[in-house]
């Protein structure tokens, strides 16, 4: 077997050889359209080819597998008929853009698949193919003549128009020269050959390779990784890291899967970590992100070792030691993080190494674990400085918003910790702003508080791992500030305990124990809150998101404080209700309002105060249920005393009542409250409007089919006195309901007794009166 011919281009081999993708190959892949994965990975790899062009910058391709026909001249491509073929595209489309397609033409054609019909006649097509600058390449392929739109029933075409689609679509513009880069000797998009024996075809590859299939990704990366830089790793690569790696791999059965996946994976996160150390740009660092494996063949997916080589070149000592570091300890790292994970989530390092998907909670805790590697020394394992690390670092990373966009920021943070006991970090005054802050403060607090009686270790460690708290637990020991309220804390903790689950508020023993306990924990919350907390989304639910909200919010302490201290009982909530002063609050808690939402509206929420002027001077307020069915209850404090003192018979929801009962709030649909009012011994049909129109119109008079009540000779759309029968709220009504029903009667005079509407308006009680007598 001859040795590796590196770092030649397509331009160099094409000259000197015909190049042909044999029969047995499979379709033209970098084209497919499988999804967002495959386009993506589609377009990074021209970025990159493009990007070679542009700078100089080397984009090295990986290795390509081939014989030779010296007889014919030609150039069978085994493997890497991908890669190449996409080179050939980008050469012939910069040749037909730029009008050199007949300078180069002869040279191109040297290129060929020897497969199917199709793709054979569809490259001669392209020979064909008139320039025109101002044409998309697709377009003007399609358009020809010769064209047949049945070829794109072969996947190899179909592939072939989406890559020059993509091509076409990222290519520079005025940049006529670039054809002299790609044509040429120097040209910086390289790969390097590996010559089989004479005669040799496909199948005596397939027996070269061990296992029976072309060389993995990882395979490549390591050549070029051993050959960049020193020998040594080689055994490492093949012995101790290769055992972790197969143990990593044992699949169903106790069956070894490949290891190169679990290799490859663990490299391209790990080179991801320099991009969060300054190593790339944002704009770059998605390439290792986009390259999890998924045991494709070497040609999908694809990273240039050039990309892996910016990672290493300064950062191979720690490379060498972290990887060592990791296979060393692992089982004591893997014992530590089972001990303190949470149920829902999974150990960390076998997300990096296995998953195709691991999250950035899993990445920054790859990242601090390395960290915490390097203050030590590199030296075996403290367990139980790691367990303090481990504890702190899951609660911070649980309970903090980790994505992309700040993921550098997060480990620049993690290398400000320049302590391996994190207790003692934080003792000495250590910060760690780009987590949350509360659960930064929460984190210092329990630290110190350990430190002073380490005794509190295990309590709460336990206390973390409850329902669904999730290391989020300031408010057992919080009453005002973070922290400052330890004393309590047993009773808290007992408390949370009868409280709560892992799904919220407990069950309790029968099926109305949810929502009764739910209720009488949200009056006492609410009845202890502040009217600015709640007016605008608060959130009424048992589950464990909301609660967990409501539990670690600042702006709950001193609510949260009374609850969490106190063995809530009707007793004990119907004592905070009566010493409520807020009458906002006191609207939605002391009455059946909110055993009506805890029972029959999960999840609904305030909609707030609305910012109409008036319709905040009516206290006109509503809590909203989203999803099905998507309805609101709304505050009317006007139409709830007439409704208790009997003047409102009932009101209309959907054709059915929409009353709640022992409530001021009622059941609507866009806000809207539709309503009865009964008068000398008669229903009328009525309508507070919930969106005040800016003629100050609030009230409209329906007919007994629940539509709108024209005057006379009214205009359609055009909603005023003159159309409708409706009026506007004064503040007098408020405190004088009189005053309300007295502009009902108006109404009702006009509209059926045909009182005069000018003198109606001016009325006195007496003449409505008499108008609903005649």
């Amino acid at each position: 077997m001859d040795k590796v011919k590196s770092n030649t281009n397509f331009w160099i081999e094409i000259s000197k050889n015909n190049i042909q993708v044999p029969c047995y190959q499979r379709d033209y892949a970098q084209g497919r359209k499988d999804g967002s994965r495959i386009d993506n990975i589609r377009k990074v790899f021209v970025e990159e080819l493009f990007h070679a062009l542009e700078t100089g910058t080397p984009c090295h391709l990986g290795l390509v597998f081939g014989s030779y026909d010296e007889v014919n001249n030609v150039f069978i491509a085994v493997d890497g008929q991908q890669r190449l073929t996409t080179v050939f595209l980008l050469h012939w489309f910069v040749a037909w853009k730029e009008g050199k397609l007949n300078k180069y033409r002869e040279i191109l054609k040297k290129f060929s698949w020897d497969t199917r019909s199709y793709s054979s006649q569809f490259v001669d097509l392209l020979f064909e193919i008139s320039t025109n600058r101002c044409s998309k390449i697709v377009d003007a392929i399609k358009s020809n003549i010769n064209y047949f739109s049945i070829w794109e029933n072969d996947p190899t075409v179909k592939g072939m128009l989406t890559m020059l689609d993509e091509i076409d679509s990222q290519y520079p513009d005025n940049n006529s020269a670039m054809y002299l880069k790609l044509f040429s000797d120097d040209c910086r998009i390289i790969f390097d050959i590996l010559k089989l024996e004479k005669d040799s075809d496909g199948k005596t590859y397939l027996k070269m390779n061990s296992r029976g299939r072309s060389l993995t990704t990882f395979e490549l990366f390591k050549s070029k990784f051993i050959d960049t830089y020193k020998p040594k790793f080689e055994d490492k690569f093949d012995k101790e890291w290769l055992t972790f790696m197969l143990a990593r791999s044992i699949g169903q059965n106790n069956q070894f899967s490949d290891p190169d996946f679990a290799y490859m994976n663990f490299i391209n996160e790990y080179a991801y970590l320099k991009y969060a150390e300054g190593c790339f740009s944002p704009e770059e660092s998605h390439i290792f992100i986009n390259a999890k494996m998924k045991g494709d063949l070497i040609d999908v997916p694809f990273v240039s070792f050039e990309w892996h080589k910016k990672a290493f070149d300064n950062n191979l000592d720690s490379f060498e030691k972290s990887f060592d570091w990791i296979t060393s300890n692992y089982d004591s790292i893997k014992s530590i993080d089972d001990n303190l994970r949470f149920n829902d989530s999974r150990f960390f390092l076998d997300a990096i190494i296995k998953d195709n998907n691991p999250n950035y909670t899993h990445r920054t805790k790859f990242f601090a674990t390395i960290r915490f590697a390097q203050l030590i020394g590199y030296n075996p394992i403290d367990e139980s400085l790691y367990k303090k690390w481990a504890r702190v670092i899951r609660n911070l990373v649980t309970n903090s918003n980790i994505e992309a966009g700040n993921f550098s920021r997060i480990c620049e943070t993690i290398n400000e910790i320049n302590n391996c006991d994190i207790y003692k970090f934080f003792s000495n005054g250590g910060l760690l702003d780009a987590f949350d802050k509360d659960q930064i403060a929460e984190e210092i607090a329990k630290a110190k508080r350990i430190n002073e009686a380490p005794s509190w270790d295990d309590v709460i460690i336990e206390a973390e791992k409850f329902a669904f708290f999730k290391g989020a637990i300031r408010f057992l020991f919080t009453k005002e500030n973070i922290g400052d309220d330890w004393e309590h804390f047993d009773t808290k903790w007992g408390n949370a305990q009868k409280y709560f689950d892992d799904n919220g508020v407990k069950d309790g023993n029968s099926p109305n124990q949810l929502y009764k306990t739910n209720s009488l924990l949200m009056k006492s919350l609410l009845a202890n809150g502040d009217w600015s907390n709640i007016w605008w989304h608060f959130e009424f639910s048992n589950d464990n998101v909301r609660w967990k909200r409501i539990l670690t919010s600042g702006k709950w302490k001193n609510a949260v404080d009374v609850i969490m201290s106190t063995d809530i009982t009707t007793e004990i909530t119907q004592n905070y209700v009566n010493n409520t002063k807020d009458v906002n609050i006191l609207h939605i808690i002391d009455d059946g309002l909110m055993d009506y939402i805890c029972n029959k509206m999960s999840g609904a929420r305030i909609r707030g105060t609305y910012s109409n002027n008036r319709c905040y001077r009516y206290d006109y307020h509503a809590i909203w249920q989203s999803g099905y069915p998507a309805f609101q209850v709304v505050i009317n404090p006007i139409l709830s005393r007439l409704q208790f003192d009997g003047k409102v018979k009932y009101s209309n929801f959907d054709g059915r009542d929409s009353t709640i009962p022992n409530c001021r709030y009622y059941k609507c649909i866009n806000r809207n409250v539709d309503f009865k009012y009964e008068t000398k011994g008669k229903c009328y049909y009525f309508q507070w409007y919930g969106a005040p129109s800016v003629k100050e119109l609030d009230i409209y008079l329906l007919d007994e089919n629940w539509e709108y009540k024209t005057r006379p000779n009214h205009e359609q759309d055009k909603i005023d006195k003159d159309n409708y029968y409706c009026f506007g709220i004064t503040e007098e009504m408020q405190s004088d309901p009189s005053l309300f029903t007295k502009e009902l009667d108006c109404l009702i005079a006009q509209a059926y007794q045909g009182a005069d509407k000018s003198v109606c308006e001016k009325c006195k009680d007496k003449i409505c009166e008499e108008s609903l007598e005649q």
